[in-house]
C-alpha cells in the first residue's frame, strides 16, 4: 500500500478553529484514521477567512500547482466565509443571500474542476454545509432551505467531477452543544464531522440523481 499524501484546502473549518488542540482538529484527527505508514504526510492549507474565490485563486499558485499532482487525498471546506461576508455586509435578505449561494457554487465547480484537471485520481472530498447559529434566530426554514439546496448543489457537482460530498446538515441540526461560537465547530462538533467522513468514506455515499438542481 502506497503511502498516503494528503492535502487540505479550506477555511477556518481546516485550521481548526474551535478545536480544543492542533491534534485534535478535523484534519489531524482525520489524517490519523487514514495514515497506514510512518511515510505518510499531511499539508493543512486551511486559512481562516478564506473565501471561494480566494481558495479558487490559491490552487491556480504555481506552488500549489506542482504539489497537488503527487497527493493522494484532498479534503476541501469552503463557501461559509463567502456567506459570513454576505450577512455581515448586507444582513438578511434573500437577493443577497441568492446571489452568494449562485457565486459559491461557480467557485467551486471551478475548484473542483481545476484539481481533477491537475489529479485524476486523488480522492476529493468536500464538506458541504451545516446552519451556523445566526440561523436559528431567523427564519430556520429559509436557512434550512438554502442549506439543502447548496448541499444538492455541492452533490451534483461531487458526482461531476468525481469527488466525494461529506454532507453534515442533519447531523448538525438543532445542535447548538457543537458550536463554539456563532459558525465555528467546539471539540464535540469536530468529533462528529471526524466520524461523518469515515462513515462517508466508508459507505461512498457519492452517487446523487442526475436532476439534481445546480446554480449556474
Amino acid at each position: 500500500m502506497n503511502p498516503i499524501t494528503y492535502l487540505a484546502l479550506g477555511d477556518s473549518l481546516t485550521e481548526g478553529i474551535g478545536a480544543s488542540g492542533p491534534d485534535r482538529h478535523l484534519v489531524a484527527q482525520y489524517f490519523t484514521h487514514m495514515r497506514n505508514s510512518d511515510q505518510c504526510r499531511v499539508i493543512n492549507m486551511g486559512i481562516s477567512g478564506l473565501t471561494s474565490a480566494e481558495l479558487c485563486h490559491l490552487v491556480q499558485s504555481p506552488a500549489l500547482e506542482k504539489l497537488i499532482p503527487r497527493v493522494s487525498h484532498i479534503t476541501v471546506t469552503t463557501g461559509g466565509c463567502d456567506f459570513i461576508a454576505w450577512y455581515e455586509g448586507e444582513g438578511v435578505n434573500l437577493p443577497g443571500l441568492a446571489r452568494t449561494m449562485k457565486r459559491v457554487v461557480k467557485q467551486v465547480e471551478q475548484l473542483l474542476s481545476h484539481l481533477r484537471r491537475l489529479n485524476p485520481e486523488a480522492t476529493i472530498e468536500i464538506l458541504g454545509f451545516y446552519m451556523p447559529v445566526p440561523a436559528y434566530k431567523h427564519s430556520v426554514a429559509i436557512a434550512s432551505r438554502a442549506v439543502r439546496t447548496l448541499n444538492r448543489a455541492y452533490r451534483y457537482l461531487s458526482k461531476r467531477y468525481g469527488a466525494v460530498l461529506i454532507d453534515p446538515f442533519e447531523l448538525f441540526f438543532n445542535r447548538i452543544d457543537y458550536f463554539a461560537d456563532e459558525v465555528h465547530p467546539n471539540q464535540q462538533g469536530y468529533d462528529a464531522l471526524v466520524q461523518l467522513f469515515l462513515q462517508t468514506q466508508e459507505s461512498k455515499v457519492a452517487s446523487p440523481t442526475t436532476d439534481d438542481p445546480i446554480y449556474t
